[in-house]
């Protein structure tokens, strides 16, 4: 197992090259430059309350697996102060190059961002008072591996976080699907990894993290202990189709979306908005979304962990 940054950016590079990881890390290259740019706060917000759930302190070590444009990543920065330490990792190279810049928009000196694969993230054991994990533990290959790499890394005692969604509503689903009928089938259907209609599950990925039972098994297979899981709804006014449309084009469906062949993008495009036209309420369009944040703690004498190596280089 790679234990230095050095080593598991190549085995996170070679992980992209085949198989489901691949089809990851395409998505979110497609869409680096406008993720979580919409202006509305929704990651930002989500950001703010996962670290806040976690329970940060000033002066610790943080790992965000996952980062994508740093919406969890600088809010921990932010509550760990100038004398901790923020790393970030995620399988899309130009997610990196984009947190990165931003990262370095904002000043941050106690922030490291770069390629790396969450189930083997290449840090020493017990090198992290807590790890983040923001809206992708469940579209994550391997979940087993990548939550006792968490354990790895914790040190005792220490706390991990993460956000999954909760079930989604059927009509904007609805929209989506009317849409992807269009598609042109991937021959390895690894594009579909990022997909919210793969597999049948909330959205996308691994459906172990559906359901509060999942997500216990989850965490206690994985050795942790105070499992909790709380769920919060985020609602937000779409202001037309259009809108809408967008923000699918702009998250990690756009892998997807971009099977459907130019000649029908149209068709499709009208095909989904006649399904949002039916979703309106007096008028308006709303989405709701349930957001379910999970907290667990490694446990104190901390078996996952091997004798603690040097410090993360900043």
């Amino acid at each position: 197992m790679p234990t230095t940054p050095g080593h598991a950016a190549g085995a996170a590079a070679q992980a992209r090259r085949t198989g489901p990881k691949a089809g990851i890390a395409h998505a979110f290259d497609l869409v680096a430059e406008t993720f979580g740019q919409s202006g509305d706060g929704f990651f930002t917000g989500l950001g703010t309350t996962l670290a806040a759930a976690a329970g940060l302190r000033p002066g610790d070590r943080v790992l965000d697996l996952g980062c994508g444009r740093g919406a969890v990543l600088f809010a921990a920065a932010a509550a760990i102060g100038p004398d901790g330490y923020a790393a970030g990792i995620d399988l899309s190279p130009a997610m990196v190059r984009a947190a990165t810049a931003d990262a370095a928009r904002r000043g941050l000196r106690n922030v490291a961002i770069r390629v790396g694969d969450a189930e083997d993230p290449g840090y020493p054991a017990r090198s992290f008072e807590a790890v983040l994990a923001g809206l992708m533990m469940f579209i994550t290959p391997d979940p087993d591996a990548a939550l006792t790499a968490v354990r790895r890394v914790l040190v005792p005692g220490g706390r991990f976080a993460m956000t999954t969604f909760g079930p989604a509503e059927p009509g904007w689903a609805a929209a989506l699907n009317a849409a992807l009928a269009f598609r042109q089938p991937h021959p390895d259907t690894v594009e579909d990894a990022a997909d919210s209609t793969a597999k049948g599950t909330v959205k996308g990925g691994n459906g172990r993290f559906d359901t509060l039972q999942g997500i216990a098994g989850a965490m206690r297979r994985a050795g942790f202990t105070g499992v909790r899981t709380a769920e919060l709804e985020h609602v937000a006014t779409v202001a037309d189709a259009d809108q809408w449309w967008a923000s699918v084009w702009a998250s990690g469906r756009r892998a997807a979306l971009e099977r459907i062949p130019e000649q029908h993008r149209e068709q499709a495009r009208q095909a989904a908005f006649k399904v949002v036209e039916e979703l309106r309420v007096d008028g308006r369009l709303t989405r709701r979304t349930v957001i379910r944040i999970t907290t667990a703690d490694s446990p104190a004498d901390n078996p996952a962990s091997d004798p603690p190596g040097p410090a993360p280089a900043r």
